[in-house]
């Protein structure tokens, strides 16, 4: 039944802001004040405007001075209550404890579960931790697969992700990995992790014992470029020295396996073999094995660089070979193997070099004559 477009009706929807309350209702408190009047006597007020609002008929505009007089009282009335109300409220004595009573039962009520978030925040970090161990494990065994299968670049860049300048490979490769684990150690670009691993290549070629694998690592180590390497030629020296005795006591096979699957290496290690200090010969008596070897490697080319190599190591100050009866037959020995590759119709790549270092002031003679010292070869070694 309320009407718009009544000054009553903004009247009292008005009052009613003021009062902070819906009067459509009793209060059941009577004895309540509003502004200093009686609750009672305002909502009688307020129910006859309504009442009067009632009759007014539809769509037509009925003001009653006298309401508007009340609401005006009222209002007035409000206004003064409100600017002379304290500047500060009180506050009872008793709300001060009710507040920290309060606050005191949320702390006890939080507690437990405090504790509990603790519990469980350990639960979750554990896990989190054990989740993490088990993927670097994972990590790690997925590492030595792709090392120890030689796939070299995954494994360097498995390193790169491990970022750890001393990785743990002693206990899990074997000697038979030595291979890998060289050109592993070769594409590091980091000194301090490539200085690490050929430490470990260095143990188990230690453990192996194995004269191929200790010659490839000692070539390895005295060719790489890092500071943080120490004694790299002294180690290429010893083991030169070591190499010219095996050659020496006639055991070379491991320079023949090595020329065999890694000529490149062999092309870098044949040179320094048969270079003697200034001044010195090679031993006339471990000469023959040496020409046995050189007739062992598998390629002319091979053959004719090592020859070459033999050859300076006996050439004099003049020039030519030297001239020492105990070193005919090693030469002569050395010429009949080379036969097949020193022929005037045999056209191989350093064959001519190799011949002029025969030339000899024995006889004015040249590869000919060594040659013709021991009996005419048959096809003994293939060229």
């Amino acid at each position: 039944m309320c009407r718009s477009g009544s000054v009553l009706l903004l009247l009292f929807l008005a009052l009613s802001a003021q009062l902070g309350r819906v009067v459509c209702a009793d209060d059941p408190n009577a004895a309540k004040e509003v502004c200093g009047h009686k609750l009672s006597l305002v909502q009688g007020t307020i129910k006859s405007w309504l009442a009067a609002f009632e009759q007014c008929p539809l769509h037509k505009l009925c003001e009653n001075k006298d309401h508007v007089t009340q609401y005006e009282q009222i209002r007035l009335r409000c206004s003064i209550a409100w600017k002379s109300r304290p500047a500060t409220a009180t506050v009872p004595d008793d709300v001060l404890p009710k507040i920290e009573t309060a606050m005191n039962n949320l702390k006890a009520m939080f507690r437990p579960l405090k504790d509990e978030l603790a519990q469980l925040d350990k639960v979750v970090d554990q896990q989190v931790r054990d989740a993490w161990r088990e993927l670097d494990a994972l990590q790690t065994e997925v590492f030595h697969s792709t090392l120890a299968s030689g796939r070299t670049e995954r494994a360097v860049f498995y390193s790169f992700l491990a970022g750890d300048s001393s990785p743990k490979l002693d206990n899990y490769f074997q000697p038979s990995n030595v291979q890998e684990l060289l050109k592993y150690a070769w594409a590091l670009p980091l000194n301090a992790l490539q200085r690490n691993v050929y430490s470990t290549i260095e143990k188990l070629v230690g453990t192996s014992k194995d004269a191929t694998h200790q010659t490839l690592y000692t070539i390895d180590v005295a060719n790489v470029v890092n500071p943080l390497l120490e004694n790299q030629a002294n180690l290429l020296n010893d083991h030169v020295q070591q190499l010219r005795a095996n050659l020496s006591s006639n055991s070379y096979d491991a320079l023949v396996s090595i020329a065999r699957r890694f000529p490149e290496r062999f092309a870098y290690l044949s040179d320094r073999l048969f270079k003697q200090t200034d001044g010195t010969l090679p031993k006339a008596d471990t000469l023959p094995n040496v020409a046995n070897f050189i007739g062992q490697l598998p390629t002319a080319e091979q053959r004719l660089q090592a020859a070459g190599a033999l050859l300076q190591s006996l050439t004099v100050q003049n020039g030519t070979l030297v001239t020492d009866a105990e070193y005919v037959y090693p030469v002569a020995k050395l010429a009949y193997t080379l036969h097949n590759l020193l022929g005037a119709d045999q056209q191989y790549p350093g064959a001519d070099s190799v011949r002029a270092k025969f030339n000899t002031p024995v006889s004015d003679k040249s590869v000919q004559y060594y040659t013709q010292l021991l009996p005419q070869p048959s096809s003994m070694i293939a060229a």
